[in-house]
């Protein structure tokens, strides 16, 4: 099963609504499935591979899990239907950018802030690019979901090292990306150094659908590509560009980061403008002496990637572990079921802001080693050339199943999940479930039976371990269940018959409400670009799911309510694709209190 590929669709049209490549049958056996491959669908199974849950849809592409046997892990596989590619008033420009895509993916070699490419072929109608997966959602989807939406100093500059590492190694080998952005970087994992410290992405460089490899006989490209905020002058003034037109699109980035809008709603023409604009936000010293040397509108007077590793800037992140940072005021949370701050609009007033692992793999072939002026508006949307694809602006709708920290959920439930009644991620076998079954206090006797006797005999019929957390002074308890798939799903159906017992309701209309413990470095992949996937999750299960934003121990509560039935297709889709995401081992968290650090939901 498999990545976060970023496939932006080329309109509101070109989305077509997610259909499960299988779908649940009614019969005795829930787990049973029937295998659908409508017509136009790609394959079932390609060169061993098997197609699991579609992710997202573009113009001609689509993007799924896939896995293959003897890979504990999945992978991402991103199709091309070439029958439509072929329809296209621009067919030869779209295969040349498709095979040039395939032949710069094919000559890099493994790094890690690259994300992979596992092997590529063609199966009939369709050319199927399978890639590693990269479970934790693009930085734009990362970046909009927080309040406000930009990063603390240290957790841009943690993030900058990495792309300067994978952007110098692309220049090393010849390539110029020609397309950094946001949307272009996936988040593998993060972690926090210390308790209540900033969070530390790790994070990849993806889609080479624009880039090129440049010709050591030609000194500069000549096409104007990319997307239009993060567009080096020169490449929007048609002119030819090299390595240092990615250097400007960094330096945008990083702005972006840190700042939380675009520096400019158009490219200043005088370098005192671009400086100013620089100077005006609220950043360290250091960030601000970076920023210059990278947004330069002279390109020979850009920094250089390989000078840039020994930065001030990135030498201080170094220092993160050794005294925890103060963090600034920050806005009022949003409200749970708000969208991102409008992404659209630019207003030109120039204000200054405050600042506020190695993947196991199993044994089979793999490639990839284990392992004018500044605004005070959000985020605008980005407005690409001809050559690139537009993001549609989120609506309400898009972000709502993503609640803030310490905000009550829409849902009958106390979100509270308290350290001590979590085990970590690292500690559980990937194929391993953990969800806590809320229940009413004057239900637990009922549900705990005589001395414990009737949970006991849950957990020895289920096979799984469930206890029921002590009385804490609220109103619900927790039904705690850990174990495998199947056996999670039997411990769930034997609790809520006694639940409904005690409520005195027939079971298939008796409600509950659950939380699932999500592994962070997969919720991106639940989520999907502006909710598009957890939305997809609601419509076919019937439940209500919330994925909650805080993580506790290495994982994200998400909140399930509904029938049972319905209850169990939503922890079925997000179980299988937290499954295909590789275990992230997390070091230990220094100076954790578990009887002192709640999670308020």
């Amino acid at each position: 099963m498999a990545v976060a590929i970023d496939v932006i669709p080329d309109s509101d049209s070109d989305v077509a609504e997610i259909v499960d490549v299988v779908e649940m049958v009614d019969s005795e056996d829930e787990d049973e499935v029937a295998e659908v491959n409508p017509s136009g669908s790609p394959p079932l199974s390609f060169h061993g591979y098997r197609r699991g849950r579609e992710l997202g849809q573009g113009g001609s592409s689509q993007v799924f899990v896939c896995s293959k046997a003897g890979c504990q892990i999945g992978f991402a596989a991103k199709a091309v239907n070439l029958r439509r590619l072929r329809m296209s008033p621009d067919v030869e420009r779209e295969l040349k950018k498709l095979s040039r895509e395939v032949d710069i993916w094919k000559k890099l070699p493994g790094h890690p802030n690259i994300v992979q490419l596992v092997d590529s072929f063609q199966e009939g109608s369709w050319f199927l690019m399978v890639l590693e997966l990269v479970g934790g959602g693009d930085l734009f989807t990362v970046l909009t979901s927080r309040s406000p939406s930009r990063f603390l100093d240290r957790e841009a500059a943690y993030i900058g090292t990495q792309l300067v590492q994978g952007l110098a190694f692309l220049h090393s080998q010849g390539v110029i990306h020609r397309d950094l952005k946001l949307e272009n970087v996936l988040v593998a994992s993060q972690r926090r150094s210390y308790t209540n410290g900033p969070m530390l992405y790790n994070v990849k460089i993806t889609d080479f659908g624009l880039s090129r490899v440049l010709d050591p006989s030609a000194s500069d490209a000549l096409s104007t590509v990319g997307t239009q905020p993060y567009c080096a002058p020169e490449v929007l003034g048609e002119g030819s560009h090299s390595f240092s037109a990615d250097v400007w699109c960094l330096g945008v980035l990083l702005f972006v980061l840190i700042a939380g809008h675009f520096p400019y709603s158009s490219v200043p023409t005088e370098q005192p403008d671009l400086d100013c604009i620089v100077d005006s936000i609220s950043a360290t010293e250091a960030a601000k002496v970076l920023l210059l040397g990278l947004l330069q509108i002279q390109p020979q007077m850009r920094s250089h990637l390989p000078d840039l590793i020994t930065h001030q800037w990135f030498q201080e992140e170094d220092d993160m572990q050794a005294q925890p940072l103060k963090r600034h005021r920050t806005q009022q949370m949003s409200d749970v079921g708000s969208a991102p701050r409008s992404l659209q609009e630019i207003q030109e007033v120039p204000q200054a802001i405050e600042e506020v692992e190695t993947s196991q793999h199993s044994p089979c072939d793999s490639p990839f080693p284990c392992s004018p002026f500044p605004c005070e508006s959000p985020l605008p949307c980005p407005s690409p050339l001809p050559a690139a694809s537009p993001l549609p602006a989120p609506s309400p709708l898009d972000m709502e199943g993503i609640a803030s920290p310490g905000v009550w959920t829409p849902f009958a439930v106390e979100a509270t999940v308290k350290l001590s009644e979590v085990q970590p991620p690292a500690d559980l076998q990937p194929d391993y479930m953990q969800v806590h079954v809320i229940i009413q206090d004057r239900y637990a006797g009922f549900i705990l039976g005589k001395s414990g006797t009737r949970i006991q005999k849950t957990a020895f019929k289920s096979g799984c371990k469930v206890w029921m957390t002590s009385r804490d002074g609220s109103q619900d308890r927790r039904v705690i269940i850990i174990g495998g798939y199947k056996q999670c799903k039997l411990a769930q159906q034997m609790i809520h018959e006694q639940l409904a017992t005690a409520m005195h309701m027939d079971w298939q209309d008796a409600e509950a409400d659950t939380v699932l413990l999500v592994r962070a470095e997969a919720a991106g992949m639940v989520t999907g670009k502006q909710g598009f996937v957890l939305n997809q999750i609601r419509k076919q299960s019937g439940a209500q799911v919330q994925l909650l934003r805080d993580e506790v121990q290495g994982t994200r509560p998400c909140i399930i309510s509904g029938t049972l039935q319905s209850i169990l297709r939503a922890q079925k889709h997000i179980f299988e694709l937290v499954r295909a995401a590789p275990v992230v081992v997390r070091p230990t968290t220094p100076n954790l209190r578990p009887s002192q650090q709640p999670f308020a939901g």
